[in-house]
């Protein structure tokens, strides 16, 4: 079921791609269970991992509707993922609606469900937005030696939009649309972007991909490519929705909530 609420007068949409199971040594990079376990046991299931998804955002801007990544789409495998497009269905919401894309970052969850089957944009009438840093790192020799072809989603994407001509390319904080301003939040990847909605939400993207994220800001995961970018991008965005108080939510978060300030931390208090 689509959870929906409201952002200032904006009526936002999550779209759940999926969902699947983790270690927590994969979320929390050098996990110790004598400094971790107290606060993550009540979280993990009978098989010693956390709980996860795969999530999207649609705005409805009155620019026109307005996603925020695509999910898995054709690289979910053997994961449950790339319900996207089924999330949009059950909205009323076809393809051709979308007027504007971001793209937060190159990760196969994210960028996915961008293509058709016949590897041709899945959006033909959205302009897509990316960081620059973000779209040449995955450009870039480096991501095209990361194991497991981890780079190839990315890489397909970028290339089907470019011939497509759908893609913009950005290198600062921007108005996306009317009530959706794109963020500067490296750190998960080089050109990561979080999404602020009418100054009333904040998507973070997978700057923040648990709730102990928040009274743990220094707990970056294994997939943070910089891990001190990283945690000084979810402070600036914790202190953000703290001060201005914004509705917070991410692509793996369970729960959207709000941020208050706890001391030198923060605590994630569901709606």
């Amino acid at each position: 079921m689509v959870e929906s609420f409201d952002a200032g007068g904006v009526a936002c949409h999550v779209l759940v791609d999926g969902g699947r199971t983790v270690s927590p040594r994969f979320v929390f990079r050098g996990y110790d269970d004598d400094v971790h376990g107290p606060f993550v046991r009540e979280w993990l299931d009978d098989e010693g991992k956390l709980a996860g998804r795969f999530a999207a955002l649609l705005i409805e801007s009155s620019d026109g509707h307005v996603l925020i990544d695509a999910g898995l789409g054709g690289f979910a495998d053997d994961l449950d993922g790339g319900h996207v497009h089924e999330e949009l269905d059950a909205l009323g919401v076809r393809p051709w609606d979308i007027r504007t894309v971001v793209i937060t970052h190159g990760h196969a969850d994210h960028v996915g469900g961008l293509l058709g089957p016949r590897k041709d944009p899945a959006f033909p009438d959205a302009r897509h937005v990316i960081h620059r840093v973000e779209a040449d790192y995955w450009a870039s020799e480096g991501a095209g030696e990361l194991p497991d072809d981890a780079g190839a989603p990315a890489l397909a994407v970028l290339h089907a939009l470019l011939q497509a001509d759908l893609l913009d390319l950005i290198s600062a904080d921007l108005d996306v649309a009317t009530g959706v301003h794109a963020v500067e939040a490296p750190g998960h990847t080089p050109g990561h972007l979080a999404v602020v909605v009418n100054d009333a939400l904040l998507w973070a993207g997978d700057a923040v991909i648990s709730p102990l994220n928040a009274p743990h800001p220094e707990w970056v995961s294994a997939a943070d490519m910089d891990g001190p970018a990283n945690e000084a991008t979810r402070r600036s965005l914790f202190a953000r929705a703290a001060d201005e108080r914004l509705v917070f939510a991410a692509s793996h978060l369970p729960v959207a909530g709000s941020i208050v300030r706890d001391g030198d931390a923060y605590a994630l208090v569901e709606r």
